[in-house]
């Protein structure tokens, strides 16, 4: 059995996932030379050309390619957790980029922990970058006033400054997990139902997790740097669409950490 199945997920990223499958290349290679099992797949759901001829071209190192036609974040997700064989499962969006420590230190804690079925981990830090940027160098501390990126950092849930009420009005945390196959199968990602305009399926799947007092915590100098896009970003999609997240009925509207696993 492979100790982390590593899952990409590619819709119509173009051009950006060959950067992305680079960066995935990179950070299981650090991982395998650790002497973790890793199984490695890409799932591609609804891909424009382009993105599928970037993806067939450049990831003949993969143990498997999966084309799905949910037209749904969630859906894709779910559907690469019935395929993986690993104890723990680590998910990747097409566009980004990771820190090549982060699945490496994440096994590690995961490994160490009494509990890992009931912790889900995140990188600590979040650089969202603009390819934009390129020409707004300034020669200073002050900011080009047009910059686009920033530094950001997660927090976890039982640290004291946490409060759990904070999810319902923002998604504190991004989309790149680590958490064992076990905690996946008990909470699977919901879909979009547009219709009842609720959607935003790693929100939702972080409120649910939360409510069910599962713990987020924050594996230490690791990073996810999140590509800026000037449009068809699934973000600015799902504003458009006026989508929000599903609040679990068992949601616990409680203050500050009271919600997190000590």
């Amino acid at each position: 059995m492979p100790d982390i199945t590593a899952t990409v997920v590619f819709h119509n990223e173009g051009a950006f996932a060959i950067p992305a499958l680079e960066s995935f290349r990179f950070m299981v290679g650090a991982a395998r030379r650790h002497g973790i099992k890793i199984q490695t797949q890409a799932v591609l759901d609804r891909p424009d050309y382009t993105t599928r001829h970037v993806v067939n071209t450049f990831s003949d190192w993969l143990d498997n390619v999966e084309e799905v036609n949910f037209g749904d974040l969630g859906l894709s997700r779910n559907a690469a957790v019935e395929r993986a064989n690993g104890r723990f499962l680590a998910f990747f969006d097409g566009d980004d980029l990771w820190g090549a420590e982060w699945l490496c230190r994440a096994y590690a804690l995961a490994q160490a922990s009494d509990a890992p079925e009931k912790i889900i981990w995140h990188p600590a830090w979040l650089y969202y970058f603009s390819e934009a940027d390129f020409d707004r160098t300034v020669l200073d501390a002050t900011a080009h006033p047009d910059a686009a990126s920033f530094l950001a950092t997660h927090e976890a849930s039982t640290s004291d400054s946490f409060d759990g009420r904070g999810l319902v009005l923002d998604n504190v945390w991004t989309a790149n997990v680590f958490a064992a196959k076990e905690l996946h199968m008990r909470f699977p990602y919901p879909a979009t139902d547009a219709q009842r305009g609720v959607g935003v399926e790693d929100w939702s799947w972080n409120l649910a997790t939360l409510a069910a007092r599962i713990a987020h915590l924050i594996v230490p100098e690791t990073v996810h740097l999140i590509r800026i896009k000037e449009s068809n970003s699934v973000g600015q999609r799902n504003i458009a669409k006026g989508l929000l997240p599903n609040v679990p009925a068992n949601f616990l509207w409680a203050k500050q950490n009271e919600l997190a696993l000590r």
